[in-house]
């Protein structure tokens, strides 16, 4: 058959075959042979202590690393607390782990040996930053309550990118998200982070830049330790959080950042607010406005319904009231005139006879024009105008009421700041501030005002403005009058 394998080669391929678990015990059984008992030195990186009471961790040197293991057992009986960084001697046996395909160390004890480099340069570029201020509290910023642009510097693929956008997107969807690609991990990382903050730095409409990056081992996110880093995120425009790695783990850059996130999707959070709470916020303002709305509104009504209820309006009322009457009794006076007239009128004209028509009716035009004249000159003397001139009168005397009330306040006031004055020139201390001093016993309960008060040898306290003197008589003298000889 075409492409089969010769027979001969089957056979000088099965004399070699293997399977992976022989292999695997192999190469325990000759690693431990070998390496019976090892001591090895590294700086502790990776550390976790699990459940089981077992200590898991790496140890590393410039170029290499090596897995370990300290087993509950010895972790136990252990004189230290292993830290990250911590530099140390771990005497054990080298094994291999068919499982994982893993070769590690199996630690019976450690034994410190200083400060690793790594955790060396960390602690001296972070004590370098702080002498600076650049991870002084006072100097962090807040980040932007209701951000409308946020930055995010970070991998350009990933989980961490697609993890932040869904947070903002489900708590605050109304932020844009300008993603700013960087490389957060090898040689080249620390320069693209920092330029990736120029760009930033560039856009004006920035509220606030989240620097992320997933979880991973210290070596991993080490580029987040390095100076140019931290130099790139303390001369940021804008608030700057930091969410890199998990939360144990704490680089230099979250110290310099103005807020610290323990994960790339808290950050997120920390930079967004939830916009169902920003509505019901909302909410409770708008309920707040119109509940403060309607008390302003009930206060005016009740002013209205005080003013209506006063004497004021009754009054005006029946003013009013009496007004319509003398109009109605002078409307009716009249139309009795009128009528009075009217029948001695007819009276004559029927005496007269036609002659007097004329006269009548010329009579009759001269008595309309006084009517009119009559008409016109009450209605000159309507209450509404009272009434107009009446508000007018009240309305002045409230302003020269209100003119009143405040100077009496101001001359109150004038009053008070000269009565304030006088006592303050009255008080003892600034008369002590002039230079002037007051002597009194040695426990200040009583005031000596005369030098006979005075025994020798006795004891007082002279008091000055800043402090006291402890004084002993040693001699007195009485002052003479002027008249009066020495």
């Amino acid at each position: 058959m075409k492409g089969s394998i010769p027979h001969e080669r089957i056979g000088e391929a099965q004399r070699d075959v293997y399977t992976v678990t022989e292999i695997s015990d192999a190469v325990r059984q000759h690693l431990e042979s070998e390496f019976p008992r090892v001591s090895v030195i590294g700086e502790i990186a990776n550390l976790k202590h699990h459940t089981s009471g077992h200590t898991y961790f790496t140890l590393r040197d410039s170029a290499s690393t090596l897995h370990a293991v300290l087993f509950r057992r010895y972790a136990e009986r252990l004189a230290l607390m292993p830290e990250n960084g911590m530099l140390v001697i771990a005497p054990g046996r080298i094994s291999h782990f068919g499982g994982s395909g893993q070769t590690q160390l199996i630690a019976t004890d450690l034994i410190p040996a200083g400060r690793g480099n790594m955790e060396l340069e960390f602690r001296r570029l972070l004590e370098r930053l702080r002498d600076e201020g650049l991870t002084a509290t006072e100097r962090k910023r807040p980040v932007a309550p209701y951000p409308s642009q946020i930055a995010v510097i970070t991998s350009p693929t990933g989980a961490v990118i697609r993890d932040i956008h869904d947070t903002i997107s489900r708590r605050w969807p109304i932020a844009e998200i300008v993603h700013v690609p960087a490389e957060v991990q090898g040689p080249g990382a620390a320069r693209s982070i920092a330029a990736a903050f120029e760009t930033v730095n560039a856009i004006a409409d920035i509220d606030t830049v989240i620097l992320a990056r997933g979880g991973g081992s210290i070596e991993d996110l080490w580029t987040f330790n390095l100076e140019e880093v931290a130099r790139a995120i303390a001369g940021s425009v804008h608030p700057v959080i930091t969410g890199i790695g998990h939360e144990i783990d704490t680089t230099v850059a979250d110290y310099v950042a103005d807020v610290r996130a323990a994960t790339p999707t808290a950050a997120a959070e920390l930079a967004t607010p939830r916009a169902q709470d920003v509505e019901r916020t909302v909410a409770d303002a708008m309920n707040r406005i119109t509940f403060l709305g309607k008390g302003a509104l009930d206060n005016r009504l009740h002013l209205v319904e005080y003013l209506v209820r006063s004497g004021a309006f009754p009054a005006i009322e029946r003013r009013m009231e009496r007004g319509e009457l003398d109009v109605d009794d002078s409307l009716d006076g009249l139309c009795q005139w009128w009528r009075a007239r009217r029948s001695e009128l007819d009276g004559v004209l029927d005496s007269h006879g036609a002659g007097m028509r004329e006269a009548v009716r010329e009579r009759t035009h001269a008595s309309g024009n006084s009517l009119g004249s009559a008409v016109g000159r009450l209605s000159l003397t309507s209450p509404r105008e009272h009434i107009n001139v009446s508000r007018e009168r009240i309305e002045h005397s409230l302003t020269i009421l209100r003119s009143g009330v405040r100077g009496g306040f101001s001359v109150r006031g004038n009053d008070l700041t000269g009565t304030m004055h006088a006592l303050s020139a009255l008080d003892p201390r600034g008369v002590l501030r002039r230079g002037y001093t007051v002597c009194t016993t040695s426990d200040g309960s009583r005031v000596i005002p005369r030098v006979e008060n005075v025994a020798k040898d006795s004891e007082m306290a002279v008091h000055f403005h800043d402090g006291d003197a402890f004084c002993t008589v040693t001699r007195k003298r009485r002052r003479l009058s002027p008249w009066q000889k020495r």
